[in-house]
């Protein structure tokens, strides 16, 4: 390999050895911030924020049904499932709010195309070649700067406005010795010099945490998430920051409290509790959305899991909250109340849901919005979601 191909391996690939290629990061005047997180492989919503209230609870899951003293109710009719308590505490300080019966606009239970409308907030699976977290990047005013925290580019991120990407090491440790032999070799050119200069710098801010690369299933949740709260809580630390973790395509041995799909529940909320704790006072200006690109069946499968869904449930957390809520209009769990006789039927578009949080985060116009989110106009961002 060519001593140039080789640096710009090390400075620009999807697993950067040294960390982010940048360290300065400029802001918008305000000091908002938004972090985007998308579990891949959609996860059963019905198991996270459990309906134990509806009367057709008991009788549709089955044995997937949780009694309400395994639950942290939320309310008469909503509780978060066992591995989602150590959220509690955000909902009693008021930074918590859980969404339900949520789904995209566009009906599909394919991956692909689920995720391609989630992440570039349209209605359907083409017609953008951009994300709409690049898009947002694009309409605020100021400067501004967004990361993707992740082994690849989010196509959520995608776009013309230029982003930076970090993710950790996967090649092992790297002696003094080693980098400064490196360095001599950047020196002479200076393109790159700058670039490797700035990565080390970053890895040292970041540190040397074993992380996995976005898989929840290695339980490499709550170390990323601890390395974004290192770059986000920088005074110029970046604005917006997108990660996303895979592993939710619960098709079989899903279980119940303490199972698979629990125990992953249990890996998010250690991970946005450690985040929230880790950011310390950049805390207070911090807004974070959780997200899947569809939820479950209704019932369990034969193999002890469920399958693609429509309608899910996902969560808003942070400061600028107008409150802790539930945010559902509930549509009942009756066979004639079901999607198709299969699905929670949708009721929220998860529009719905990001116009209200950019809006809160960033104070963005209705026409910034729209610019956002094109050819959306019919659907209203939630009105006392922010605060």
């Amino acid at each position: 390999m060519k001593r140039r191909d080789f640096v710009r391996t090390m400075c620009y690939g999807g697993i950067a050895t040294f960390g982010l290629p940048v360290v300065n990061f400029a802001q918008v005047a305000q000091s908002g911030r938004l972090v985007f997180i998308l579990l891949r492989g959609g996860f059963d919503g019905l198991a996270a924020l459990v309906p134990y209230g509806d009367p057709e609870y008991r009788a549709l899951r089955g044995t997937f049904a949780y009694n309400a003293s395994d639950l942290s109710a939320l309310d008469d009719t909503f509780g978060l499932a066992p591995g989602l308590s150590p959220l509690r505490p955000l909902w009693d300080a008021g930074q918590l709010a859980a969404v339900h019966a949520m789904a995209i606009p566009h009906r599909t239970r394919s991956h692909f195309d689920g995720q391609a409308v989630l992440e570039t907030g349209l209605d359907r699976p083409a017609g953008a070649a951009d994300g709409w977290l690049n898009r947002l990047l694009q309409v605020m005013s100021g400067t501004r700067s967004g990361i993707a925290i992740a082994a690849g580019m989010p196509l959520s991120l995608t776009g013309s406005y230029q982003v930076e990407s970090w993710s950790p090491t996967q090649l092992g440790a790297v002696d003094d010795a080693f980098l400064e032999r490196l360095a001599v070799l950047y020196r002479a050119d200076a393109t790159l010099h700058n670039r490797f200069e700035a990565a080390v710098q970053q890895q040292e801010l970041v540190g040397e945490e074993p992380m996995a690369r976005g898989n929840a299933r290695r339980g490499g949740i709550t170390p990323l998430m601890q390395a974004a709260a290192k770059i986000l809580r920088q005074d110029q630390g970046p604005n917006i920051a997108a990660m996303e973790f895979s592993g939710w395509d619960t098709h079989a041995n899903q279980g119940m409290a303490g199972g698979a799909l629990d125990r992953l529940l249990g890996q998010l909320a250690e991970g946005l509790v450690m985040f929230r704790n880790d950011m310390g006072s950049a805390w207070q200006n911090t807004t974070v959305v959780v997200m899947t690109e569809f939820g479950r069946t209704a019932r369990p499968n034969g193999t002890r899991g469920t399958d693609h869904g429509t309608a899910g449930a996902g969560f808003v957390l942070g400061p600028r909250l107008a409150r802790s809520s539930v945010i559902a209009d509930w549509p009942g769990l009756s066979t004639s109340a079901l999607f198709e006789g299969r699905d929670l039927k949708p009721t929220l578009d998860t529009r719905a849901v990001l116009k209200a949080a950019i809006g809160g985060a960033f104070d963005l116009t209705a026409a910034q919005i729209e610019r956002v989110f094109p050819n959306s106009s019919a659907v209203r961002g939630i009105s006392d979601l922010m605060g």
